[in-house]
């Protein structure tokens, strides 16, 4: 028994996107999201693979942040 409303804020473009990707396959969009909750719950976690930093990435991101970076130009390289 459905009794919970979920809201959530999302580009209009984006949910008639999706809406149109959805249709076609025979589910509408609150449907969609209770599969992805589902999953969730089954899974323990998301249900796909997020893009990951790597250990060089992340220490430059953290440089960045903190002012610790020098600037390169082509011709340097």
């Amino acid at each position: 028994m459905l009794t919970v409303d979920v809201r959530s804020r999302v580009d209009p473009k984006l949910k008639r996107e999706a809406a149109a990707v959805l249709k076609a396959a025979g589910l509408d969009v609150s449907t969609a999201i209770r599969l992805f909750l589902l999953s969730v719950v089954e899974k323990g976690g998301l249900p796909m693979e997020l893009p990951r930093a790597n250990p060089t990435t992340l220490a430059a991101i953290k440089d960045a942040k903190t002012g610790k970076t020098t600037r390169t130009t082509l011709e340097d390289l």
